[in-house]
This record gives C-alpha cells, structure tokens and sequence, in this order.
C-alpha cells in the first residue's frame, strides 16, 4: 500500500512540474489570436514605395552597419525636415554632386520623418543620449513603420551624418521590432527571403528577452 501510496505521490508532483513547464513554454510566445488582435494598432511594414524597387535586408546585416541597438518608447512626431546627402569625393555620387555644383545646381536635399524618443536601454553598442530622435527619409512613408507617441520599440540605429542629422538616428522597418504586453516583441516587418523569414519566426511573437538574447549573439560574432 505504502509503495502504491508512494508511486502516486510520484507520480502527481511529475505532472505538476510538468505542468509548469508547459504553462512557462506557453507564455514565451503570444497566441495566433493575441496577434492578430495587437497587429490592428502594430501593423506590419509592406509594400515599397512607388516607383521604387527594394530587396530585403536581413537583420544581421543592419545590425553590421549600426552603432547600437536600443529600447526605445516614442514620445512624439518631429516636424519633418530636410538633409543634404553626404557624398565622399571619388564616389560616383560625390562626382555627381560636383558636376551639379559646377553647373550651378543645388544639391538634393531629401526630406526625412522625424521622432523624439526616451531611450530606456542600450541592448548592444555605443551609448545614446536619454532623449534622441530617430529618423528615416520620407519617400519611404506608408512602408516604414507609422510611429505614435506611447509606443515602445527596439530598433537598430545609425548615427546620422549630414549636418541636419548630427545628434540624431536613422532606423528601418528591417530591424525594428514593436514592445507589446510589456514583456512581447512583434516584427515591424517580416521580409520574404529565406533568411529574414527563419529570423522572425524565431523572434516575432516571443519575449522581449528572446530577442534581447538574439540581438547580443549576433552582435558578438
């Protein structure tokens, strides 16, 4: 009786523990149903923009050309405002642009949408300033992500480098991912190539601390 009373014992605390574990596995990623619900106020970035033809850029590959990654919450929308693009001398586009000057045109200046942002964390990379602004050009609004105050996002950022931009951030859709439930990620953008894809379906959905993770591994490579 003593060794059938014993095996119960057993036998209950495995499906407890097991019990937990399963209840832990299942909230490390939010249900099919919970987003869709959210991606009606975090929709995804698609499309491009007209007339303009863009390939996909995998994660890892911004992340090679940025200077920190962080953790971010929107507090509002700048005015937009205009960039000379920099071109170096010995460049096709730095040639151009002395062949303009010559001929007494002035340089194209495009516009770029603008937000404030609180910076909460710096995950990987350079310091940045509590209070920044991230930018992108605006022939890529209606494709890059529709930022609103309240929002909290992790984004991969680049120093601007024109005079206009010089405090500032450039960011993109390809490495933007959007805080949700406090403690969720969902991708800005999900891509089409094999390899942006396998990257978000490891990240998108899961917790903020999976991405974390991702984001340290790939930045120590």
């Amino acid at each position: 009786m003593k060794r059938i009373t014993l095996t119960i014992l057993l036998f209950s605390l495995a499906l407890i523990v097991f019990g937990c574990s399963s209840d832990k596995q299942n909230a490390s990623s939010l249900s099919n149903e919970r987003i869709a619900e959210l991606r009606k106020e975090y929709p995804l970035s698609e499309g491009n923009p007209s007339l303009t033809q863009t390939i996909d850029v995998p994660f890892e590959q911004i992340l090679e050309m940025s200077d920190s990654v962080i953790i971010a919450e929107v507090i509002k929308q700048n005015p937009n405002f205009k960039s000379t693009l920099t071109a170096e001398p010995g460049t096709p586009e730095g040639d151009a642009a002395e062949k303009d000057k010559a001929r007494g045109i002035e340089p194209y200046k495009p516009t770029f949408v603008s937000y404030q942002v609180k910076v909460d964390e710096v995950i990987v990379g350079e310091d940045v300033e509590e209070t920044t602004n991230l930018f992108y050009n605006a022939d890529f609004v209606g494709t890059e992500p529709d930022l609103k105050p309240g929002m909290k996002i992790v984004a991969s950022v680049k120093k601007g480098t024109a005079p206009e931009q010089q405090g500032s951030y450039s960011f993109t859709r390809y490495a933007t991912y959007y805080v949700v439930d406090e403690d969720f990620v969902l991708s800005a953008y999900q891509g089409e190539s094999e390899e942006m894809r396998s990257f978000t379906e490891q990240t998108d959905g899961k917790t903020l601390n999976n991405l974390i993770d991702q984001v340290k591994e790939l930045w120590n490579k």
